[in-house]
């Protein structure tokens, strides 16, 4: 019996012993996909695949026994080609995760394609609530924000201070109609009222009829339920016709690109929600930016940001738990809190969801910056992430209803 027991503490540990060796032997190879030609570019592209190249830089600086090589594709905006690139980088190529994923429309195509193989997707970029309710997986990650938590906070808040009817401007594509379904909710649980609204084309070169629709609405507030360069060109078009004299405009997914395109004598004023600015008041995110601004000579946007949080996140847990099985990997990254330079309070839910803290701010005026990038002030006290994202939706078949 004695010899029985130790032979199987033997073949345990030899096989323990294989396993990590494998483990030191083997190269982890991320993928980036990612929007580097199309509409998404300068949102996305070169700038997101610079914050997983950092992170793979610095666990290789803190862990020189790894490898991590990071493998990148363009896109392009459309989710079969997106498609086409993670089944060559899963079935032919040896990528462990795939990082990023700018677009509802790809992630969404691709999750279950990583899923399959029990390979790790982990979005920066997508912003769909989709992703952690009727399309999640086991390996699925959303680590930046969603269509619920860009618009919720904001609205309770307007609603609150009586900005109480909303006219929604929406771009007809995957994220903009999430975006649209999760504020119109939160309209109406707020107790305020949606008195109309408008969808345009993705890209659309003409916002005139758009803003005009909204402005004879006479909504308190306009919703722009649309990102990247067509909530740049919305807003250009709202100046233009002077809207912002009789309404608030509340744009949730414009970052500081977007409103460095605006320029801020146009975007002054906006409202956005965010759970991380570049030059927020913590000294790691200040580092960070100041690292990322030499490399890449503008500050990072969340997105950008989020993809070094999230790759850094799983790196660690992979040295964690001396594997690259898919399971264990991901059973870590739920177990481990995230308290870097992304956020002080996330917490990885069994949904796939990133849930920190969030925050409601401001453009500010150009007479209260201090640079070109300097563009929100903080009007909020931290939303706990909880309440912010809200409960998990047990449309996911993850959650147990």
């Amino acid at each position: 019996m004695r010899s029985k027991l130790l032979g199987a503490l033997l073949a345990s540990s030899l096989a323990f012993g294989a396993h990590a060796q494998d483990l030191a032997n083997h190269t982890i190879k991320i993928g980036v996909l990612t929007d580097f030609s199309s509409q998404y570019a300068a949102f996305s592209g070169k700038f997101t695949l610079a914050g997983v190249q950092m992170a793979a830089e610095d666990f290789m600086k803190a862990h020189p026994n790894h490898k991590v090589e990071v493998v990148f594709a363009d896109h392009q905006n459309k989710p079969d080609i997106g498609s086409t690139i993670v089944r060559q980088w899963l079935d032919r190529d040896g990528v462990d995760m795939i990082a990023d994923l700018a677009t509802s429309a790809v992630a969404l195509a691709v999750i279950p394609l990583a899923a399959d193989k029990k390979k790790i997707a982990i979005v920066s970029s997508g912003n769909s609530s989709r992703i952690t309710e009727e399309d999640c997986t086991p390996y699925s990650i959303h680590w930046t924000y969603n269509t619920r938590v860009v618009a919720v906070p904001g609205i309770q808040a307007m609603v609150k201070q009586g900005d109480d009817t909303f006219f929604f401007i929406t771009s007809d594509n995957t994220s903009g109609i999430s975006l649209e379904t999760d504020a119109m909710e939160a309209v109406k649980a707020a107790g305020g009222k949606v008195v109309g609204s408008v969808r345009h084309p993705f890209g659309a070169p003409d916002f005139s009829s758009f803003v005009l629709q909204a402005q004879a609405s006479k909504a308190k507030v306009l919703m722009l339920a649309n990102s990247g360069p067509d909530v740049v060109n919305t807003v250009k078009s709202i100046n233009e016709f002077g809207l912002k004299k009789t309404q608030k405009i509340f744009a949730p997914t414009a970052g500081i690109i977007a409103l460095k395109g605006m320029g801020l004598e146009l975007a002054q004023g906006l409202y956005y929600a965010t759970g991380f600015y570049w030059n927020q008041d913590d000294p790691d995110t200040q580092a960070f930016s100041k690292r990322y601004i030499a490399r890449m000579g503008q500050p990072p946007e969340n997105t950008f940001a989020a993809d070094y949080s999230s790759t850094m996140h799983y790196l660690n847990a992979v040295e964690a738990v001396g594997s690259m099985d898919g399971d264990k990997i991901m059973a870590k990254m739920r177990a481990t809190p995230i308290r870097d330079m992304f956020t002080k309070s996330g917490k990885l839910r069994e949904d796939g969801r990133l849930v920190y803290d969030y925050y409601l701010w401001q453009v500010k005026s150009p007479s209260e910056t201090k640079d070109e990038w300097d563009s929100l002030k903080r009007i909020s006290p931290a939303i706990p992430g909880d309440i912010a994202y809200g409960p998990p939706s047990t449309k996911c078949k993850l959650i147990k209803g």
